[in-house]
């Protein structure tokens, strides 16, 4: 199994100190060659397209920031190259920063980004394409109109999703791409509910297997390995020890859940997630895809790294 980090460990989306200069070339000029010294060779994209809004193009998140800065995909490549990263292996995208005003600006701006999305991740030879299969529940319920049970409105919701990634599907097999959805513990399709969402699509599409918000839908994941095999496309190692006792998902942040005093996602090894037994299962059903481990939003992108690799090393033995 290849290893990867994801770039969303940096956090870009909440104050903090010196936050700003998270947005100049130089901070992730520097941050490259930490990947690289932690001992990963390829990382992961968040596609991020507010980003492209607003001038700030040092945040190499998007198809047109990137080569507002470097020119072209390949000179940015040749950059990461010169950090000792190979490339990138998986884009992923989460259209929730769409889910405003009504059903129609959201899935046209979904499908634009997306297609975007695939764009750059053939130009930058990715393997992968993951999408946040919905928006969050609360964001989702935002757009039911008030004299419109939630519940229909949902099953038409769902169904124009699945027209959507379906559209999207085909582009993404014409590039050459394998596009995989997501399907975080806030969605409409937490849990196990995104296999059964499969079965309504008519393209071939793969699961991306999120190791803690499975578990936060109270899913066992290994279990869920086992049963979904053939539909894995890529897998990502995230942690958490948090438990949604509260119905946390239909909350505004439920990545911030009101009830804690911090944040759901953890640095990899200081949650609850049981890595091993879940990188058990995936040697033993033969997994032979990539595992991107994700320290989501994380308060020191320095630490997580040496964290990551620390448990990679120390406790899978996998060097």
């Amino acid at each position: 199994m290849k290893t990867s980090i994801s770039t969303e460990l940096v956090d870009l989306h909440h104050q903090a100190p010196n936050r700003n200069r998270r947005e100049s070339k130089y901070y992730w000029d520097e941050l490259y060659s930490h990947i690289s010294a932690a001992g990963f060779t390829s990382i992961e994209i968040p596609y991020e397209p507010k980003w492209d809004f607003g001038g700030r193009s040092g945040i190499p998140l998007t198809l047109r920031s990137i080569t507002t800065k470097f020119e072209t995909v390949d000179n940015y490549i040749r950059t990461l190259n010169s950090y000792g990263i190979d490339g990138i292996v998986s884009v992923h995208l989460d259209p929730t920063i769409f889910c405003s005003g009504n059903m129609q600006m959201y899935f046209g701006a979904f499908s634009h980004f997306a297609t975007d999305a695939i764009t750059f991740a053939k130009e930058a030879n990715a393997e992968v394409v993951t999408l946040t299969a919905t928006p969050s529940y609360y964001a989702v319920s935002s757009l039911c109109g008030k004299d419109q049970a939630f519940d229909i409105f949902e099953e038409e919701f769902l169904n124009k999703t699945a027209e959507a990634i379906d559209s999207l599907a085909d582009i993404a097999e014409k590039a050459g791409i394998k596009l995989c959805v997501k399907n975080e513990y806030w969605g409409l399709l937490r849990g196990d509910k995104i296999v059964s969402f499969l079965k309504r699509l008519k393209k071939q599409v793969y699961l991306d297997i999120d190791t803690a918000n499975i578990q936060i839908a109270g899913v066992d994941v290994p279990s869920f390995i086992y049963k979904n095999i053939d539909k894995i496309g890529i897998v990502h190692f995230t942690d958490t020890s948090f438990v949604d006792c509260e119905e946390a998902y239909k909350q505004p942040l439920p990545e911030f859940p009101s009830q804690n005093a911090t944040k759901v996602f953890r640095d990899i090894g200081q949650g609850n997630v049981d890595f091993q037994a879940i990188y058990a299962a995936l040697k033993d059903v033969n997994y032979g895809g990539c595992i991107v481990y994700n320290c989501r939003h994380s308060y020191n992108s320095c630490r997580s790294l040496l964290r990551t690799r620390y448990y990679i090393k120390n406790t899978l033995g996998e060097k």
